[in-house]
């Protein structure tokens, strides 16, 4: 979901393991040239996933990266076979009243409850883990490297 903790999970999972971070949002507005509401305003939601699309199968083709995603990504399946393919997939829940919507186009626009009930099926068949970040970061983390752990 938008503002789960994604991308600070992320950054913070990828400095305790040493591993390179990548935020696929980022990497989106870099290859767009513009900020994704900015993209999502001018293009549309297609066009977005589309692009979303090309920069998740790039990403997925690398390996020992901690990869945060947009919330999403989960409406395609191309976007699961590309980030499967080199990693484990972590659902990051958060109770829905503790979420940021600020500066997220689509979650302004469903309601966080609608865009939840939408997609909690698809996050389900995505993940290979779930974890809850309903407490400090570094819960999260330790939550993460436990059910990652071989």
């Amino acid at each position: 979901m938008p503002g789960c903790g994604k991308t600070r999970i992320g950054q913070l999972l990828a400095q305790r393991t040493g591993r390179p971070f990548v935020d696929g949002d980022r990497e989106l507005e870099v290859r767009s040239g513009m900020p994704i509401p900015v993209f999502f305003s001018r293009y549309g939601e297609a066009a977005f996933r589309d692009l979303e699309a090309q920069v998740l199968q790039d990403l997925g083709k690398g390996s020992g990266q901690v990869i945060a995603t947009g919330g999403g990504c989960v409406t395609r399946e191309e976007n699961y076979l590309s980030l499967r393919q080199n990693g484990k997939i972590i659902w990051i829940q958060r109770p829905l009243n503790l979420l940021s919507i600020q500066g997220r186009p689509l979650s302004q626009e469903m309601g966080l409850e609608e865009l939840f009930k939408a997609r909690r099926s698809l996050y389900a068949r995505f993940a290979g883990c779930t974890v809850s970040n309903a407490g400090t970061f570094e819960e999260v983390i330790q939550q993460i490297l436990e059910v990652t752990a071989p």
